[in-house]
């Protein structure tokens, strides 16, 4: 996927790409996706994975923490 070319994303923090049919992972303080070293988009197949990775890619106080 281009840089240039945006996912279509449903959800907060943990989104799921339509297109990709994979969860992406977004700080949704700077609105960046998170990427690989590579520089392409991360992606996960399971929720779980997605939601660690977010925890840690967002890092800032959340409601009850």
């Amino acid at each position: 996927m281009a840089d240039t070319q945006v996912p279509r994303l449903h959800g907060y923090g943990v989104r799921w790409d339509t297109g990709a049919r994979l969860y992406r992972v977004r700080n949704e303080v700077t609105r960046e996706l998170l990427r690989q070293p590579d520089g392409e988009l991360g992606g996960f197949g399971s929720f779980s994975e997605a939601w660690s990775a977010w925890r840690v890619f967002e890092v800032h106080k959340r409601p009850g923490e």
